[in-house]
C-alpha cells in the first residue's frame, strides 16, 4: 500500500491536475446527476443546493490540499535541498530514479543533486589546488628569505661602515623580500668609497642586478682608481658586456643608476660622480643638490663613449652627506598625490641640521610613511647619510 501511494505522489503535476480535474469535474457531477435523476427534480435541486454550500465552504481547504499534493510538498523538499547545498552538504540521500523525465519536480530534484555532485567535484578540486598552491608558496617565501640573507651578505658589513663614518644613518628598505637597491664600501689609497646602487626593477630581477653590479664594481675599482667618474665610466661598459647589450638587437635592456663618492681625508674633500643620480649636501650655506650626469649604466641606450664628471666638494666643519635611490623622492602621497620630490627632502635636511645625524633614519621613514598615507610603496628606498667634521685648525684629518 505504501508503495501504492509512493507511486501516485511521484506522479507528474500534468497528471496529478489532469486526475483531480477529471475525478471533481466530470466523474463526480455526472455519476451523481445519473442517481439523483431517478428520484426526481426536487431531489436533484436540493442537491444542487447542497453542493454549491459545501463547495464554499471547502473551496480554501480543498485548494490548500490541491496545492500540497500538487506542487507545495515537492517544493519544500527542493527548499530543503538548497538550503543543504547552502551548507555545503551536496549528497542528496533520497534521490529519485533515473526514470522520471516528464516528472518535473523530480526531474528537477535530480539535477539538483546532480548540481551539488558537480559542486563537491570542483570544491575537492578547488581545495587541492589552494594546498598546492600554500604550499608552493611556502615554497618561494622560503626561497626569498634564503635570497635575502645572499644579497645581504654581498653588502657592507655594519661594522665597517662605523670605522669609517661613525656618524652616520643607513635606510635599506626594499620594497619586497629582496629588491635592486643596495649600497657600497671600498678602501682605496687614502681614502674610501662610498655609493648607493639603484638597479633595474625591484624583486627578484632587481636582487639578481645587485649582486652583478657588486661583482663588478669590485672589478672596475680593484686596479686603485680613486675617480668615481672613472669608476662609473668603466662600469657603464663592463655592464654592458656582461649583459650582452652593446647595440639594439639585446634581449635584455637593464642597468643601475648610481650616487658614489670618495671620501679623501687627507685632502679635506669628497668626489662625487653620479648616473642619473644626485648628492645631497648640507654645510653651513644650507642644503644643495649636486646633479649626477643624465646617463644610466649599462643600458641599451647608454654610450659606451659617455664621459661622466668628478664634482670636487670641499669639507667644512659638520658637512652632511645623503646619497639616495629615486624610490624615496619618486614615492607618491598627500592630498594631491604628488612625488614627495628632492624640495621636501632638501627640506627635511635643512629643519633637523642641529639634530644627531644618527637618529635621522627613522625620522626620514617616518615622515616618508605620513607623506605616503594610503598609497602603495612603488619602490625600494636606500638612503645613506653621513656627516664629516672637517680639518681641525692644525691640520689634522676629519674624520
Amino acid at each position: 500500500m505504501n508503495t501504492f501511494f509512493q507511486s501516485l505522489r511521484n506522479w507528474s503535476v500534468e497528471r496529478k491536475m489532469t486526475v483531480m480535474l477529471l475525478m471533481g469535474v466530470v466523474v463526480f457531477p455526472l455519476s451523481s446527476f445519473v442517481v439523483l435523476h431517478s428520484h426526481g427534480a426536487g431531489a436533484t435541486s436540493n442537491y444542487l443546493i447542497v453542493l454549491s454550500v459545501a463547495s464554499i465552504i471547502l473551496l480554501v481547504p480543498f485548494a490548500k490540499w490541491m496545492s500540497h499534493v500538487v506542487a507545495l510538498r515537492n517544493i519544500r523538499e527542493l527548499n530543503e535541498q538548497c538550503r543543504l547545498l547552502k551548507q555545503g552538504s551536496y549528497t542528496q540521500l533520497d534521490l529519485p530514479s533515473a526514470d522520471c523525465d516528464g516528472h518535473d519536480f523530480l526531474t528537477l530534484k535530480r539535477n539538483m543533486h546532480w548540481m551539488g555532485h558537480s559542486i563537491a567535484v570542483r570544491e575537492l578540486k578547488l581545495q587541492k589546488a589552494m594546498s598546492d598552491l600554500a604550499a608552493a608558496q611556502h615554497q618561494v617565501g622560503q626561497s626569498l628569505e634564503y635570497a635575502s640573507l645572499i644579497q645581504t651578505s654581498f653588502l657592507p658589513n655594519m661594522v665597517d661602515l662605523y670605522d669609517y663614518i661613525p656618524d652616520h644613518f643607513l635606510i635599506w628598505a626594499q620594497r619586497d623580500t629582496v629588491g635592486g637597491d643596495a649600497y657600497w664600501l671600498r678602501t682605496s689609497l687614502n681614502g674610501f668609497f662610498l655609493g648607493v646602487i639603484d638597479c633595474t626593477g625591484h624583486g627578484v630581477p632587481g636582487a639578481f642586478m645587485t649582486l652583478i653590479v657588486t661583482a663588478l664594481l669590485e672589478k672596475a675599482s680593484s686596479d686603485g682608481v680613486v675617480s668615481p667618474a672613472v669608476i662609473l665610466s668603466r662600469m657603464n661598459c663592463l655592464i654592458k658586456d656582461a649583459l650582452g647589450q652593446n647595440d639594439r638587437d639585446a634581449k635584455s635592456d637593464d642597468g643601475m643608476d648610481c650616487a658614489l663618492c670618495y671620501v679623501n681625508p687627507v685632502e679635506g674633500e669628497v668626489v662625487f660622480a653620479g648616473a642619473n643620480s644626485p648628492l645631497y649636501v648640507l654645510d653651513s650655506t644650507g642644503p644643495r643638490c649636486i646633479k649626477g650626469d643624465r646617463c644610466g649604466l649599462g643600458y641599451v641606450r647608454s654610450s659606451r663613449e659617455f664621459v661622466f664628471r668628478d664634482v670636487v666638494v670641499p669639507v667644512t666643519d659638520r658637512t652632511r652627506f645623503y646619497l639616495t635611490s629615486d624610490g624615496l623622492v619618486d614615492q607618491v602621497g598627500g592630498e594631491g598625490g604628488f612625488p614627495f620630490g628632492k624640495s621636501r627632502f632638501m627640506a627635511f635636511m635643512e629643519e633637523r641640521r642641529h639634530a644627531p645625524i644618527a637618529a635621522q633614519g627613522a625620522e626620514i621613514m617616518h615622515v616618508l610613511k605620513e607623506y605616503q598615507g594610503d598609497e602603495s610603496r612603488r619602490d625600494d628606498v636606500t638612503v645613506l647619510g653621513f656627516e664629516l667634521k672637517g680639518r681641525e685648525k692644525n691640520g689634522n684629518q676629519f674624520v
